[in-house]
């Protein structure tokens, strides 16, 4: 029997400032569903707040400029077309100013990543060395 590979990801976007807890509760529903019905499994969902963005977005459905969003994290294992899915649905919403996601990992087994604690995940940074040592 074949082992089903997969991918692990994280997106990350930015909800308008103005949209309520319904368009965030709407925006989670859709996004983890798409996830589901891919055979993908969700690992981390995060809501990191309202925040202050690096420069103005401009909402071209309104023609207005914003300085601050509401961000909104993932990070889960998925195969095949499923993030150009999500990502196809994120577009779509007017809510929603940016998005990104970062391919973290490539060629895992599900079973394997979802074994694995979350504390292992974070790697120490070891700060640069002066040549003058």
């Amino acid at each position: 029997m074949a082992v089903e590979r997969l991918r692990e990801y994280e997106t990350i976007y930015i909800v308008r400032p103005d949209a309520g807890e319904e368009e965030f509760a709407r925006l989670r529903e859709r996004v983890e569903g798409i996830i589901e019905n891919e055979g993908g499994h969700l690992l981390k969902f995060d809501d990191w707040g309202q925040r202050k963005l690096a420069y103005e977005i401009h909402d071209k459905s309104e023609s207005r400029r914003f300085e601050r969003g509401n961000y909104q994290y993932y990070r889960y294992l998925v195969g095949g077309n499923t993030v150009a899915e999500i990502e196809r649905n994120l577009q779509l919403i007017d809510s929603v100013l940016k998005f990104l996601t970062v391919k973290l990992e490539d060629d895992l087994i599900a079973e394997e990543r979802l074994a694995r604690p979350e504390e292992e995940e974070i790697e120490e940074v070891i700060p640069a060395q002066d040549d003058d040592e």
